[in-house]
């Protein structure tokens, strides 16, 4: 049963770093960061694998994945479960090179914003170095359950 996304979540997903977790056939988890997830329908998200390798063979074996998320700014978090498929040619796979593109115009963008040389150094060098990576695959996850970290009562009114 897919569950669809708000706008909201749709845009935290978007701006935010999201952490993936996937497991093996036998349970035992792993749990990455991933900057390159954006919502492409109110219902799937797209992820685009330049260098999962456990995260991949777990995917392979058991595509049952959750990913969890807190944006700051707007003091909100979320888990989102669902089903992943793997694609390593075809529409959706382009898509992938399109979410890195935009991700990476974005990046160059906020590297002009950040004040400390030190960080702004690497930073640098973490955009150089996603212009050399390119896709392996697009993992394709259509959402089946919503969850909200934000304890009943606290959430926005």
């Amino acid at each position: 049963m897919e569950v669809e996304m708000s706008e909201e979540i749709k845009q935290m997903l978007d701006e935010n770093i999201v952490y993936l977790a996937t497991s093996t056939t036998e349970g035992k988890p792993n749990v990455v960061p991933v900057g390159l997830a954006h919502a492409i329908s109110d219902e799937e998200v797209l992820i685009v694998d330049v260098l999962f390798k456990k995260t991949r063979r777990n995917l392979e074996e058991n595509p049952q994945v959750a990913i969890s998320f807190t944006d700051v700014k707007r003091l909100e978090s979320y888990q989102l479960k669902g089903k992943a498929k793997i694609f390593k040619n075809g529409e959706i796979f382009e898509k992938a090179f399109d979410i890195m593109r935009k991700k990476a115009e974005k990046r160059k963008e906020s590297l002009g914003e950040i004040e400390n040389p030190e960080i702004s150094e690497r930073a640098r060098r973490i955009s150089e170095m996603h212009k050399r990576l390119r896709p392996k695959a697009a993992v394709l996850i259509t959402i089946e359950e919503i969850y909200s970290h934000i304890p009943k009562g606290v959430e926005r009114r």
